[in-house]
Order: structure tokens, then sequence, then C-alpha cells
């Protein structure tokens, strides 16, 4: 990252994670419907961490870490907040697991080549120049090895205003990922597989404190699968999970 966008995103996750920026308290109704999203992206990372060296991108306070270190992997995180990455060391030092944690610039780390099995991350790669984070990516995986991210997508109109009107919720440089930013992965990878997740589901929000929440979500999730086999209507997915493998040397 240059100097000032480092700064800035230093800045925001620091408060952050300090419980001083409390905007992006609003979203979290939104991330009732997270649940299966998060379960999906799981499911591809557990096929392929057992016994894995896997470096978490964006790990902040570390609290994804058990998830990973319980299916065998044997975990690393990079952030570059100094406040999360102090949480996340004081987190697995009360645990019975082992983790290391460095504060880093993922577009710019200190790993060697081919030091890791799998890559992962939720939500940190539309804050990141993505040629040289998709390089990165691909110089420290092994060869064969994977990089899984779920990440929002920047297409919809109706959730790019929610965006727009609500500033102080991101960072100032964030992207949220287009069709040609998920294609740019083809140049560092041989196989690129994208899931799209969530369209039609997030009008179960309102209904989140009420007892069809999980039958009303279900229902749109199938409306969701049956959408998304129109290629057209993929792109205005709320999020995505990407999965890269085999990076290229």
């Amino acid at each position: 990252m240059n100097t000032d966008r480092l700064d800035k995103e230093r800045s925001f996750h620091d408060d952050r994670f300090s419980g001083n920026e409390t905007a992006r308290r609003r979203t979290r109704k939104y991330y009732s419907i997270f649940g299966s999203i998060h379960s999906a992206y799981a499911d591809i990372i557990s096929a392929h961490c057992k016994g894995k060296k896997l470096l978490e991108y964006g790990c902040g306070t570390g609290d994804g870490s058990e998830q990973w270190l319980n299916l065998g992997a044997i975990v690393t995180g990079i952030d570059i907040s100094p406040e999360g990455i102090r949480m996340a060391r004081e987190r697995i030092e009360n645990t019975s697991y082992e983790a290391d944690y460095f504060v880093m610039d993922a577009e710019d780390t200190d790993f060697d080549d081919d030091s890791f099995d799998i890559v992962v991350g939720t939500g940190i790669i539309h804050h990141l120049n993505l040629a040289r984070s998709y390089q990165e990516m691909s110089r420290i995986l092994k060869p064969g090895g994977h990089a899984v991210f779920l990440e929002p997508l920047g297409h919809n109109p109706l959730i790019c205003l929610y965006r727009a009107l609500t500033p102080r919720m991101r960072t100032e440089d964030e992207h949220p990922l287009k069709q040609e930013d998920i294609g740019l992965f083809e140049q560092y990878f041989d196989s690129v597989d994208v899931r799209y997740l969530s369209l039609f589901t997030l009008l179960s929000v309102p209904f989140r404190n009420t007892s069809i929440f999980e039958k009303l979500q279900g229902f749109l999730g199938h409306v969701d699968k049956a959408a998304f086999l129109v290629p057209f209507v993929r792109k205005y997915a709320w999020t995505a999970i990407i999965h890269a493998s085999n990076p290229r040397k």
C-alpha cells in the first residue's frame, strides 16, 4: 500500500478494534443472514487446510483463527492494525492453541516464496491494490496452493447507494469487487471458481427478530440459487466466495 492509504487503513481499523469506531454497528443487522454464507466459505477451506500452513489476510483480533485451528490448520495471521494484532496475540495466549500473528502489509509481506498452502480472508482484498495483492498471494503460496476469499461485490445499485449514504462505515479507499476485479485473479492462478451469494435473502433482514425469519431466509436462499443460474444476475449479489488455485509462478 502507499503510505497515505496504509496510514488511513491502519487508523480506521485501530479505532474499530479498540471500540472507538461505532458507525459500523448499524450494519450488524445485515449479518443476521451471514451464517450460511460463512458456512459455505468455511466448507471450501476445510477441504484444503488440515495439516496445512494457512495464512489469514486481515485477521483482525484473531476471532476467526479458532475455526481454522479446529480444522487442523497451522495458522498465521496478518493485519495492518497493530491494535488488532495485539488483541489476537492476547486471545491466543489464553487458549490451548498456537498461532502466529504479525503486523504486515498484505500487498508486500515479509514471507519467503512458497511459504503457505492456503491463504484466506473475509472482506479484506477489496481494501487492497488488487494486482499487487494477487501477485503476492501467488508468490507466497506453494505450487498447487489455494486462495479463498469472501468479499463484497460492487454492482448492485441499491447496495452501492447505501454505501454512498454511509461513508463513515468504511474506509475511504475500499472498493467492493467488480467482475473485472475477480477476473484479474486469472492472471495469477490457473483455476478460479466464484460462488455468488445473497441477493433476495437480504429481504429477510427486517424479519430477523421474528419467528418466520429462518423459514423466510431459507426460501429466499432457494430463490437466490435459481436467480444465480442466470449469469447476468450473479454480479448483483451482495457477496461472493472466490476460490483460486494453482498459482502461476
